[in-house]
């Protein structure tokens, strides 16, 4: 069971810190699984089954030859942590909308970045510095789907710890 510990020091891979080659779905599948452990409890965030429905649902787009890049990778990361709290329709609306504007890298590091200050904020006994205002209503989403995460996962973390 994740401590409190483990999500104040979550590190969310950045986009460069993906393999720079293609993967197969079985690889993707393999790096999801060590890049988010501490979410994972028993269910498995993402499955194979579960890469086919995203294809086919077109939140992601097919893989080439069979094979996964930086962009796939990306998405499946934010799907798996958002998918908790927000219906996947939500979430593409508000991808397609911050995607509009950012690129898929500056995209998903914005939201690495505001994901881990957003455990830092939830999760710390200090006090946690305010961070910048976003300067646009795209990024304003990114923070806030951060922050519910985080507030999300501390209300799991302090019932999980109750129980003990």
């Amino acid at each position: 069971m994740p401590t409190r510990e483990d999500f104040l020091n979550f590190h969310c891979p950045r986009y460069e810190e993906f393999p720079a080659v293609e993967l197969y779905a079985e690889q993707v599948l393999s790096l999801i699984k060590d890049y988010l452990a501490i979410f994972s409890g028993d269910t498995p965030l993402l499955t194979s089954n579960m890469i086919n429905n995203y294809v086919k649902q077109k939140i992601v787009k097919p893989p080439v030859n069979k094979r996964y890049d930086r962009v796939h990778l990306s998405y499946f990361v934010v799907v798996c942590l958002l998918k908790g709290f927000m219906n996947i329709s939500e979430l593409c609306e508000g991808l397609e909308f911050i995607l509009a504007r950012h690129t898929v890298k500056e995209a998903y590091n914005i939201f690495c970045e505001e994901l881990e200050y957003a455990f830092k904020r939830a999760f710390s006994d200090k006090p946690v510095p305010e961070a910048e205002a976003p300067e646009s209503d795209e990024l304003v989403i990114i923070r806030a789907m951060c922050t519910s995460l985080a507030s999300l996962t501390l209300v799991h973390c302090m019932i999980d710890e109750m129980k003990q």
